[in-house]
């Protein structure tokens, strides 16, 4: 009895350990990685965010969380990135001194001095938002930049 108990649990567990393999494989080709998964609202002590030759300092609670948030659509795959200047650059300002550079053109993601591939228009969205959201008076008969 406690061996075909044991046998159906092995089973289950294998068959579980299965899915969860093909999930996180189907994930990450739908949707790539996040690219500031470990950007925590509560460390960002103030944000810089660049525009072309335009540059904002935000160190309101909300202007950063809506900052951060923006920030988290951002995702990437492993591979080649296009490359060329990016459009929107974020410099966070972090609780301990440290720093966290990210930003994006239309399909390249720029983070700490990398560039990664990015995926689904996220890059796209990140600029369309953050435009919209923080140089709302760059934007020519209500037109994104993308």
């Amino acid at each position: 009895m406690i061996k075909k108990n044991a046998k159906f649990i092995l089973q289950i567990a294998i068959s579980t350990a299965i899915t969860t393999i093909i999930l996180l494989v189907y994930f990450y080709f739908a949707h790539g990685l996040p690219a500031a998964h470990e950007l925590e609202i509560a460390n960002v002590v103030s944000v810089q965010i660049m525009q072309g030759n335009e540059t904002i300092t935000l160190t309101d609670g909300e202007d950063i969380e809506q900052a951060v948030n923006v920030v988290k659509i951002l995702s990437f795959r492993f591979g080649e990135a296009n490359g060329g200047p990016a459009d929107m650059m974020c410099t966070f300002y972090l609780g301990d001194g440290s720093k966290m550079e990210i930003g994006a053109n239309n399909d390249t993601i720029f983070k700490n001095g990398r560039q990664y591939a990015g995926v689904n228009d996220s890059c796209r969205l990140f600029g369309n938002l953050m435009q919209g959201i923080f140089f709302p008076e760059t934007l020519q008969d209500e037109k994104l930049y993308n």
